[in-house]
């Protein structure tokens, strides 16, 4: 399952950093079509070739995985636009005028209304969703909360089955286990056992004593995972902030494009990733109800926000040469020029030397079936804030 997922996630990775070098057209907006479709070269009758690409720092995939991205790399422009991806419209962006962002008092509430049902491996493949409901077979869910300190797991449950679904503390658990490997999370399902009619949709609230558990276990409809709380908990020396301007090398992965240029990848809400001459980390979360901020348009599902914090740690000025957002099916270069349409809240595509800015940068959220990625190609090297469909809404 590991590996499985593990091979999923570098396929997103792969398909938002195949092509786009900063060499490649994007002057302006009537060049969108040839830059924004990303996992495929401009010439449409081109396979895109993804073998040359390496990873590191990560558990080696196996035979399968190799097969997947090579067999995800290989469609037409024109058969992925078919299958979803859709291509900017710069006639449709807002001019000039400065966008207020008009934030989501909450997230869509969980319907029955019929919905393809995930498969284990869908459901798994990038990490715990936030955003959106995951839907299995006799019962789907919406996570409204998750957190520690306190441990607390607040989720919508639908039962889409025809039996009364019953949930008890067999059923979904906080799990954390001491340095001998007893448990000692102190888990409880408030007002357990907690019974779901067909057709019904409740609210489960489940604790944990001890503050730092952060893993429940799901053993619902025959079928059985986990759900990591979402935010990155820095241990050891690991940086909690960009709050200052030191040199940092640190990072969960590497994954280099088409071009042999490495990314620095970022998995987690607050972790920070680092190169020595940058770093860099998504700081927060917001989801909006406007219909579109430049070239991103909410399609058929709705638009967030991640909040990024940049700090230069070199003597030289840093520039964003290229700023790729990925979600729900849209693929789109995001110019400095769109960047202006937020305003104070636009992230800034010039950085002073030991500097730090900060700004909000957008995309699209649809039905949690694909991941949500942000690449930064820069003078001071490749970043990527990966999983965002992870992040809970906060703001830090």
């Amino acid at each position: 399952m590991i590996l499985r997922k593990m091979a999923v996630v570098l396929l997103g990775l792969s398909v938002l950093l195949s092509g786009c070098s900063p060499d490649a057209a994007r002057d302006n907006h009537s060049q969108r079509e040839d830059t924004v479709n990303i996992s495929a070269d401009a010439n449409a009758d081109r396979k895109v070739d993804n073998t040359e690409s390496t990873v590191t720092d990560v558990m080696p995939a196996d035979a399968g995985a190799s097969e997947v991205m090579k067999e995800g790399q290989g469609g037409t422009a024109a058969e992925e636009n078919a299958a979803g991806m859709d291509i900017a419209d710069a006639s449709q962006d807002e001019g000039n005028k400065i966008i207020e962002l008009i934030p989501m008092k909450q997230l869509p509430d969980l319907t029955m209304a019929p919905q393809k049902p995930f498969t284990l491996e869908e459901a798994a493949a990038f990490g715990t969703h936030m955003l959106t409901p995951v839907y299995h077979e006799t019962f789907r869910y919406q996570i409204r909360e998750f957190t520690k300190h306190p441990a607390r797991l607040v989720i919508d449950i639908g039962n889409t089955g025809n039996e009364p679904l019953v949930i008890t503390d067999e059923n979904m658990w906080y799990s954390i286990l001491d340095y001998e490997g007893n448990e000692i999370a102190g888990s409880k399902l408030q007002g357990a056992p907690v019974s779901i009619a067909p057709g019904e949709i409740k609210r489960v609230v489940l604790t944990a004593q001890n503050p730092d558990a952060g893993l429940v276990f799901l053993e619902l409809g025959g079928l059985s995972y986990t759900l990591d709380e979402p935010m990155f908990f820095p241990v050891l020396d690991d940086a909690l902030d960009v709050d200052d301007t030191s040199p940092y090398y640190k990072y969960g992965f590497t994954i280099n494009d088409d071009n042999g240029e490495p990314f620095i990848i970022s998995m987690h809400p607050m972790q920070v990733i680092g190169n020595g001459r940058a770093k860099m980390v998504g700081c927060g979360l917001m989801v909006v109800e406007n219909e579109r901020i430049g070239p991103v348009d909410k399609g058929d599902g709705f638009l967030a926000l991640v909040k990024v914090r940049i700090a230069n740690t070199s003597d030289e000025v840093m520039t964003i040469d290229r700023l790729i957002t990925s979600g729900g099916g849209l693929w789109v270069d995001f110019t400095e020029e769109d960047m202006a349409l937020l305003g104070e809240k636009g992230l800034p595509y010039t950085i002073e030397p030991f500097t730090i800015v900060e700004g909000w940068v957008p995309f699209r959220v649809r039905d949690g079936r694909d991941g949500h990625g942000i690449a930064f190609y820069t003078s001071h090297g490749g970043f990527q804030l990966g999983d965002l469909q992870t992040y809970p809404i906060f703001e830090k």
